[in-house]
């Protein structure tokens, strides 16, 4: 009798023990499933992402500082994102901006696309509408060619900076070049890194003044894109570097 009732408990306790298993089971699947329903929720926020109008002074700021933590790229973006990530909070908290850290000198320094217009060119794309986005980032492009940089002047400068140049270019090889060689400072030189510093503020200021103006309704473009003005994706300088070689577009 004492050996049956132990064989009834035991049967007993081990349904109990299998029950709770199963409901243990049960609760960490639905935990999964709620862990990966948040995952994919935030992965599925769809673009443009909400804006809101940032302060063109602390967009700079936050730019210049940024480019002495991880340079141009990384400036510009948390100038723009930042803001946006006191201000919004989600999805921006959960876009690390230390990902566009490789865009320096025109991408490692390849002195391509100038990192500063690469930042811009990303953190605008979180913002505006697609079609928006391509005239906001096409008129950046133009003024970062067309006029005398650096115009920020921060509070509290790094070193001295006394020329500006127009860079006629969109490119960092020629915009860094060029103001080398006019203010006859190396590289690695203080005043060279500061001079980017501000033109990744400046780059900054404006992109945040063309969102600004966006918001309010205000913001409008009649310039082209290069690619339907020459029939070739294309600068306005192109004969200052290629010579008479310029490549061109095959007609048909």
């Amino acid at each position: 009798m004492v050996e049956k009732l132990g064989k009834e408990v035991s049967r007993r306790d081990a349904l109990i023990g299998a029950g709770k298993i199963a409901a243990g089971a049960a609760i960490v699947t639905m935990g999964a499933a709620a862990l990966i329903s948040r995952a994919e929720a935030k992965e599925a926020v769809p673009l443009p992402w909400p804006y809101q109008k940032i302060d063109p002074k602390e967009a700079g700021q936050i730019a210049y500082e940024g480019w002495y933590k991880a340079f141009c790229s990384y400036g510009v973006a948390s100038g723009i994102l930042v803001p946006l990530q006191k201000k919004i909070g989600e999805p921006y908290t959960n876009l690390p901006v230390e990902g566009l850290r490789l865009g320096e000198g025109g991408t490692v320094g390849w002195g391509t696309l100038c990192g500063s217009l690469l930042g811009a060119t990303v953190a605008v794309g979180f913002v505006a509408p697609y079609d928006v986005g391509k005239q906001i980032i096409n008129e950046l492009l133009k003024w970062y060619s067309d006029t005398e940089l650096p115009l920020y002047v921060p509070a509290r400068p790094r070193a001295e900076v006394k020329i500006q140049t127009v860079s006629a270019s969109p490119l960092c090889h020629i915009s860094v070049g060029k103001w080398t060689d006019a203010a006859q400072k190396s590289l690695g030189s203080p005043e060279r890194k500061e001079r980017c510093a501000r033109i990744t503020a400046d780059v900054a200021m404006k992109t945040v003044m063309m969102l600004n103006d966006w918001k309010d309704g205000k913001f409008s473009s009649s310039l082209k894109l290069p690619s339907a003005m020459y029939g070739i994706t294309a600068q306005h300088n192109c004969k200052e570097c290629h010579g008479e070689k310029v490549p061109q577009p095959v007609k048909g």
